[in-house]
Formats: structure tokens, sequence, C-alpha cells
């Protein structure tokens, strides 16, 4: 497992990226999103959540920080439900620090 302080820096990244990603995005766009990502986690539903980023990111692809975005969730390793947890909240906490975008 990685030390907890790298691991911190990661998702820190994982933040700021997110955000910088959808920061053009509406936010009704946003918010539904959101919803459906905190369903799958509910759930317990890796598939579901990771469909539905990778979804977002690839309406997105223009954005140079898609790409950062997926390098850092594919370097994260998900090995328990609490991993998965941490990761897919710095998801969700760096969509609703977005701001811009459409409808605001």
């Amino acid at each position: 497992m990685k030390n907890e302080p790298m691991y911190d820096l990661e998702l820190e990244e994982l933040i700021r990226s997110v955000r910088t990603v959808f920061n053009s995005v509406s936010q009704n766009y946003r918010q539904k999103l959101i919803y459906k990502l905190l369903n799958a986690i509910k759930t317990g539903d890796r598939n579901e959540f990771y469909w539905n980023v990778a979804r977002a990111l690839n309406a997105n692809i223009d954005n140079p920080a898609v790409s950062k975005v997926s390098g850092i969730i594919s370097r994260l390793a998900i090995l328990s439900a609490k991993d998965f947890e941490k990761v897919a909240h710095a998801v969700i906490f760096g969509i609703m620090s977005a701001g811009g975008g459409k409808n605001e």
C-alpha cells in the first residue's frame, strides 16, 4: 500500500484536476452527475461509478486535465472499499467545487 502522505497528495491533485475539467460544465449537469455518483457509492457499484466518470470525462476530452484525471485514477490502487470511497469522494468534491459553466 502507498504511504499515506503521498496517497493524500494524489487525492488532493485529483480534486484540483477534476475541478479544472468541470469548470466549464453547467451546474445542472454537475448536479445530475453527482447524484448518479453518490448513488453508485451508496450501492458500492464501482463499475457504475467509473462508467459515469469515464463518460463525463469523455464528454470533455478536449480539456487537457482529462488525461491527468484519468492518470491519477489509474495510479491509485483501489484495493479496499475504504480506498474506493476516498477516491470517489475526491472526484465528487472536485465536481462540487467547480464553478463557471452555463446556467450559473
